[in-house]
């Protein structure tokens, strides 16, 4: 076999089954992401806000994107918008433009002319705006408390957010300033690790998804799970470098020598 035979060639795969930036689709679904979408979205038909926390890696952009895809538009209005250290104005301009609004530079403006747009909204009877914020976290915590009240008018709610962070974010808002919005939160959902069984049920889809069959051990899965701590990210780090690993070694398995061969190359 030719040494530069690629690693798409030799296994062949239609996409890599755990790329470095984004998953494909169909993305993966475990019961419990199925559970956190369907509370998401019944408490988003009652016009609440959410919180969605999970460490780094477990899964919080994948259920961004399916929350996205499965908002029935002719009830919501998503905007999915990912969370920068940004000024006010600019967080109330990047909502308003998203919804296709006017909006200003300047601070004072920009919240006039975004609450008298999602008022219009309101009073047309179309599809309630929902802003799901990813990495909420990177947003100044001011901000999002004046997007919350902004979007809360006459007892009404013209605005839903769904806050997605890490784990830090939720420990921040325990603190009693910030008592308003996290009492507005109203259905908070964390993304756990993946258990054992749900390791081995992400591999498999992953497999499937890229046109392939599954070539990991089955005896591999326990160090691999292990060593990942659950995380689909890490997983399919882990999995990616074995593929490598199994390329320059022209196996056509992810053997437990090889997985163990990438564990051991990625203790600290």
């Amino acid at each position: 076999m030719n040494d530069t035979t690629s690693l798409k060639a030799f296994f062949g795969f239609q996409q890599h089954p755990f790329p470095p930036a984004c998953a494909p689709e169909p993305l993966f679904r475990s019961e419990v992401l199925d559970t956190a979408l369907g509370h998401t979205q019944n408490a988003l038909q009652s016009r609440l806000h959410v919180l969605v926390t999970a460490a780094a890696g477990l899964g919080k952009s994948s259920f961004c994107r399916l929350l996205m895809a499965e908002l029935n538009p002719r009830d919501f209005r998503p905007l999915y918008l990912v969370g920068q250290p940004i000024g006010l104005a600019d967080l109330l301009r990047g909502v308003a433009e998203a919804l296709g609004l006017e909006s200003s530079a300047r601070k004072g403006k920009a919240a006039q002319l975004l609450s008298e747009g999602l008022e219009k909204i309101a009073a047309a009877a179309g599809p309630h705006p929902v802003v799901v914020l990813d990495e909420s976290q990177q947003v100044p915590i001011e901000g999002i408390e004046f997007l919350r009240l902004l979007a809360e008018s006459h007892h009404r709610t013209l605005l839903s957010l769904v806050l997605v962070a890490d784990d830090a974010f939720a420990r921040l808002l325990t603190r009693p300033a910030l008592a308003p919005l996290a009492g507005r939160l109203a259905l908070r959902v964390r993304l756990p690790a993946l258990t054992p069984d749900q390791a081995a049920d992400f591999v498999e889809h992953a497999f499937t998804t890229a046109g392939m069959t599954n070539i990991l051990s089955p005896s591999a899965l326990p160090a691999l799970h292990a060593a990942a701590t659950g995380s689909p990210r890490r997983l399919g780090a882990f999995l990616a470098a074995g593929m490598q690993r199994a390329l320059e070694k022209r196996a056509q398995m992810l053997t437990d020598e090889i997985i163990q061969e990438v564990l051991d190359d990625h203790r600290p």
